[in-house]
């Protein structure tokens, strides 16, 4: 039994990150049709921006990491401004933006190692609590990510269906020219989608910062399983997206109970290769949108 519950807590927890991570992309994939390399590195400034505001500015610990969730969805306005709308419009523009946000990835983490230099940090746990599940214990900042990572991407999927600004986001996913006839923004879609998936990938470098270590490079490996969750699900499937999360962290998690850490991202990865070879559209994507 507690290697169950040890498999199941860790998967909740796995699943959880890259869920906040893999609904951002497959958010801005539906509606730019764009790949956002600079995702991990995002996730990375804003760990260290929640940091920062807890250990320079004296901030206490909900605030610190608030604030650091914050200013980094708002930087979203700033990428949006320089490395989305300038390009998206060009021929070729959805390579332009990817090409502009894989070198945006290189500057934020040369910024990072110039503003916080490359000793490691953290962020403190989020809260006391522990409670026993079968004999496996769940710490604060793992029951977080397990109540709120899926809370949050509910209601995201939730805004999309009921509200003005979701009705225009999926309007644009299922035809971008109908969508402008129509008096739709893309601009301000546009800038909507990227704030908010910036933001999650905010939340993301918070948990992790705090479950882990903040380093300049921290957010490379949450961004690589992010791309195979999307193989998994099928990119611009929110509902595939979120099966993929979890599935893919209880995929690690068996592996690395049984069979090592060093293990994990080797079937991982090899599990994407077989899916893009098998079904280059997703694993999921046809039940997912059949359910």
């Amino acid at each position: 039994m507690n290697g169950v519950s040890a498999i199941l807590t860790s998967a909740l927890v796995l699943g959880g990150l890259y869920l906040l991570m893999a609904a951002g992309l497959t958010l801005i994939w539906s509606t730019l049709r764009v790949f956002n390399f600079g995702h991990g590195a995002l996730l990375m400034f804003g760990a260290y921006l929640s940091w920062t505001l807890l250990d320079r500015a004296g901030l206490p610990l909900l605030p610190a990491l608030i604030g650091g969730v914050l200013a980094l969805a708002l930087l979203g306005v700033a990428y949006e401004f320089l490395l989305v709308s300038p390009f998206i419009r060009r021929p070729n523009g959805d390579m332009l933006v990817m090409v502009a946000t894989l070198a945006a990835t290189m500057l934020l983490q040369s910024a990072a190692l110039l503003l916080w230099g490359p000793e490691i940090k953290q962020l403190p746990p989020l809260g006391s609590a522990r409670i026993e599940l079968g004999g496996s214990v769940v710490q604060g900042t793992q029951l977080v990510t397990i109540v709120l990572a899926p809370v949050l991407v509910g209601l995201l999927a939730l805004a999309l269906r009921r509200t003005g600004i979701g009705l225009t986001v999926r309007a644009l996913e299922q035809n971008r020219e109908h969508a402008q006839l129509l008096g739709i923004s893309p601009r301000r879609v546009y800038l909507f989608v990227v704030t908010i998936a910036i933001g999650l990938a905010a939340v993301a470098g918070v948990l992790l910062g705090s479950m882990r270590f903040i380093s300049p490079a921290m957010g490379d490996d949450p961004l690589l399983r992010a791309f195979v969750v999307l193989a998994f699900g099928g990119a611009g499937s929110l509902g595939g997206t979120i099966a993929g999360a979890y599935a893919i962290g209880l995929l690690e998690a068996v592996t690395t109970y049984y069979f090592g850490l060093s293990w994990s991202p080797v079937l991982v990865f090899l599990a994407m290769i077989v899916i893009m070879l098998a079904r280059p559209e997703g694993l999921l994507r046809n039940q997912v949108r059949s359910a």
